[in-house]
């Protein structure tokens, strides 16, 4: 069973982890692959993340196993008048229903904060595009190589 768990700034370690895994990051060899989360931007970063309305982020924690394995986030973003969402799940623990489960919980915790639509802009190839559409995404547009996804909550 997973749950949302926000980090205090010291465990953003973790996250500094999970951006930096070449097996992780691979969905996002397009634009640059790994990326580099260095400690000296990890307040600002905090400040923003934590403690704006129009930004959530989380762990998600796998009450089963007792560790994070992966992360989920959105904010609004102006040139698309929607709030993009943003799921990443550990390598080793894909393919095992983790980010449909994780997925849907955002869904929830967006829905509790007001929002109305999530949606996210991802590449074609990516595979994670079933899971989006087993949680109920649907497209609603395609530009090249990147479709956008959207559910009502």
């Amino acid at each position: 069973m997973l749950q949302l768990k926000k980090p205090k700034l010291h465990e953003l370690d973790y996250r500094k982890k999970l951006l930096k895994d070449k097996n992780t990051m691979k969905f996002n060899t397009n634009n640059g692959g790994t990326v580099d989360f260095a400690k000296k931007i990890w307040k600002q970063w905090y400040d923003l993340w934590m403690h704006s309305s129009d930004h959530y982020y989380a762990y998600i924690y796998d009450k089963d196993i007792h560790r994070y394995i992966g992360e989920v986030s959105y904010y609004y973003e102006p040139e698309y008048d929607e709030y993009i969402l943003n799921i990443i799940i550990q390598y080793e623990y894909r393919k095992k229903g983790k980010g449909k489960e994780a997925l849907l919980l955002l869904c929830q915790q967006a829905k509790e904060n007001g929002i109305r639509f999530l949606c996210d802009d991802i590449d074609v190839n990516n595979p994670a595009i079933t899971v989006f559409k087993q949680a109920g995404f649907k497209e609603t547009w395609q530009k090249g190589h990147i479709i956008m996804l959207k559910k009502r909550l």
